[in-house]
């Protein structure tokens, strides 16, 4: 069986440690945890590796923990409990069938405990990224994907803010690689509070406009 690698991009997560207890607890096969942490403080995370992001941005964390990798399959999850571990093994499983697995909210089977207001925001997203780089998946928007990891070697990611889910697949579609969705069930935070702002949706809308146009 091949390495994994899960990639945890915190920022002053509280619930990053228990996090950490739970991927350990049902990855069965070879693999490590990387937590790219943004806050003031190191956190101290037994089973995890636990880095200083240098540059900003979620998906800058990604790739700051994607350099620090040596798995063959690489993950990349929430830090606050929203996706859950359980269903990693589920992302990994069909990498026999596709170089890179969504976990969705919008297929049969996926839920989302997500607040009306963030659903519809994500609604609106989904379908006006859908619509402009004509991407194929319902959860375009998702934070939870699996690939291996030759894709990153085959694709330059130059990422704005958080989505850098949208970028992959868009560079992944162009060059013929397979995306494919599993259901998952999303659910609220279990501690903190979200860095989410609404700077993040101009980032957004940055970002579709620089890959339709081919800027990035």
């Amino acid at each position: 069986m091949k390495k994994i690698s899960v990639i945890i991009p915190t920022k002053n997560e509280p619930y990053a440690g228990t996090l950490v207890k739970r991927i350990n607890k049902v990855l069965k096969t070879k693999h490590e945890i990387i937590i790219v942490e943004k806050g003031n403080r190191l956190p101290k995370i037994s089973g995890a590796k636990v880095f200083r992001q240098k540059s900003d941005g979620l998906g800058n964390a990604f790739l700051e923990g994607l350099e620090k990798s040596s798995g063959d399959v690489i993950v990349l999850t929430d830090g606050d409990g929203s996706h859950r571990a359980e269903d990693i093994p589920k992302l990994i499983s069909k990498l026999n069938k596709a170089d890179i697995v969504v976990g969705s909210r919008f297929v049969s089977g996926g839920k989302t405990f997500d607040t009306a207001h963030r659903q519809f925001i994500s609604f609106v997203a989904r379908k006006l990224s859908s619509t402009i780089l004509g991407i194929n998946v319902k959860d375009n928007m998702s934070g939870f994907f699996a690939a291996r990891k030759f894709v990153f070697k085959k694709i330059k990611l130059n990422p704005i803010g958080y989505k850098i889910l949208l970028e992959l697949l868009y560079k992944a579609k162009r060059k013929n690689l397979k995306a494919v969705e599993v259901p998952i069930i999303f659910e609220q935070r279990k501690k903190g509070k979200s860095k989410y702002g609404m700077e993040e949706n101009f980032r957004l809308l940055k970002l579709i406009f620089s890959l339709k146009l081919g800027l990035r």
